[in-house]
């Protein structure tokens, strides 16, 4: 009897021995694991959400969940009355059923059909204007390709292309621009037009004349899966609908898109006149393109409901600079489910969210409070306009006390699933320069394995949740595993997740976010 107590205590001994020489990092990493990361990412990419769009019964389920990692995890809530949720209020713009294009020449109008025509933009506020016509090219006004002029821009409705100039020796301008998303080169062009007194804009997609969406609404469950391969990022209801936070005044400018028989009615030989304009910039000379119509009439009638959605926010207090903030965040929501379709989003950013809450159940498990206060946040609507990250900085009352942001979005990809490479991008605030090293230092120190491309950014005020806290002088990292043919599609799922890349990037994360926690 007294040698088994005996035994049983040294072997109790042994064991309070061995987790007490382990160092906090090495408790953190022990929990970081590939089976732990695809048991949650499988579950939360699964058909049960619905795609997480924001403000659906999906994504409350979506951030149910979330909040339960946390609290199993042991880390105390920061939502509104003691819960992880922070509401967000939300006004939703669907398509207009109606709306009105006429064309004038000469006394004459041609009047056009809606959703077969032209595409009414879904707009915040109805509106009925009428102005003169600007050819305004490929939207571009920069001093090497000036499309049009300012002095004569006021007031009149723009003629404009999607895209960029395809020729082959584009200036250093267009080629730094092949760079931006669609959103963003959107954006971009938008704000040049708004900025030189246009009204409204006719955009024109040589690449879709008819306005077709590729929807397969016909088909049967059996043909989904293989069909999948035929839809096009406007399939999904992102092209649908328009969110904004209910507080926001709209500044954006109303887009219509229109089709073949539009642009043929506004330039009868366009296809001749567009060859010569695109050939014009290729020789760097600019030459606008005329129009017989005199002046369009535009009008739509704006469709609205207010709905609130939901960040998921946790915080571990800091012990020795409390008032020193670190925020590690990412996005839940996706896009939701359309014409049969769950859109998944397993890298994005099923993958950004799970990661967030390991990192979360890292830090508690290294026993050791932060000297540093760290937020764990989830946001909604990203996919709508970075509503849910904006909300936040806009209302959080410590914004300044904010010393780093950590950014995940996509980062469980590697390009060809069935040929992993460890490649990740991370994307960081310039002047930032710790940024790289510690994590390249941890990276190496650790042998994660990870090949890391260490891309600093001047001004990171695009592409994710980061921008709101670079517009506020805040220093971002965003870890990154790039864009893939799955993006924005149906085809996002569970089973094309790279798992030893994305513990290697949830691991090299927590380590340099604990380094900076205790710095």
């Amino acid at each position: 009897m007294t040698y088994r107590l005996v035994t049983l205590g040294f072997v109790c001994f042994l064991i309070h021995l061995h987790v007490f020489s382990q160092s906090a990092q090495e408790r953190g990493l022990q929990v970081i694991n590939q089976n732990s990361l695809q048991g949650q990412l499988t579950f939360f990419s699964s058909d049960w959400f619905e795609g997480r769009e924001a403000t659906t019964k999906g994504a409350y389920m979506a951030s149910d969940y979330l909040a339960s990692l946390f609290h199993v995890a042991g880390i105390p809530p920061l939502g509104e009355d003691s819960s992880f949720f922070q509401q967000v209020p939300l006004i939703i713009y669907e398509e207009s059923k109606k709306g009105q294009l006429t064309l004038t020449q000469e006394g004459c109008s041609y009047s056009f059909q809606a959703h077969q025509d032209y595409l009414p933009p879904i707009f915040p506020r109805s509106i009925e204007l009428e102005g003169p016509l600007l050819w305004g090219g490929f939207g571009l006004k920069e001093k090497s390709l000036n499309e049009f002029s300012t002095k004569n821009s006021t007031g009149k409705i723009m003629v404009r292309l999607k895209g960029l100039p395809k020729t082959k020796n584009s200036s250093a301008y267009v080629n730094g621009l092949k760079q931006r998303t669609d959103r963003e080169l959107t954006v971009l062009k938008n704000n040049m037009a708004k900025e030189a007194g246009v009204v409204a804009i006719l955009e024109y997609d040589p690449e879709n004349p008819f306005l077709t969406n590729n929807s397969h609404q016909s088909l049967s469950t059996n043909a989904k899966a293989t069909a999948e391969q035929g839809l096009t990022k406007r399939s999904s209801g992102i092209y649908k609908k328009q969110y904004q936070l209910a507080y926001s005044t709209p500044k954006e400018i109303p887009v219509f898109k229109i089709s073949q028989s539009i642009i043929q009615t506004l330039i009868p030989d366009f296809e001749q006149q567009l060859a010569k304009y695109t050939n014009g910039i290729k020789k760097g000379k600019v030459q606008p393109i005329s129009t017989p119509i005199e002046s369009a009439h535009l009008s739509i009638k704006a469709q609205s409901e207010y709905k609130t959605c939901r960040n998921v926010l946790a915080k571990i207090e800091g012990s020795e600079y409390p008032d020193e903030i670190i925020v590690i965040g990412a996005h839940y929501d996706h896009l939701g489910t359309y014409d049969g379709y769950i859109w998944n989003g397993a890298d994005d950013n099923g993958s950004g969210a799970i990661g967030v809450t390991t990192i979360a159940k890292a830090f508690k498990a290294t026993g050791i409070q932060p000297k540093r206060t760290v937020i764990f946040a989830l946001w909604t609507a990203e996919e709508r306009g970075l509503l849910g990250s904006q909300y936040f900085v806009d209302q959080f009352e410590d914004i300044e006390k904010v010393k780093y942001y950590h950014n995940y979005d996509m980062i469980g990809r590697s390009y060809t699933p069935s040929k992993p490479d460890s490649a990740v991008s991370l994307l960081y605030t310039e002047t930032w320069k710790e940024a790289e090293e510690l994590t390249n230092k941890l990276n190496t120190d650790y042998k994660l394995g990870l090949k890391i491309n260490f891309s600093p950014w001047n001004n990171p005020v695009g592409g994710s949740d980061n921008a709101h806290f670079a517009r506020k002088g805040i220093p971002i990292m965003w870890f990154h595993t790039g864009g893939h043919p799955d993006y924005h599609m149906p085809g996002d799922h569970v089973d094309k997740i790279d798992w030893s890349k994305l513990e290697g990037i949830v691991k090299t994360s927590f380590l340099t976010l604990w380094e900076l926690a205790n710095e």
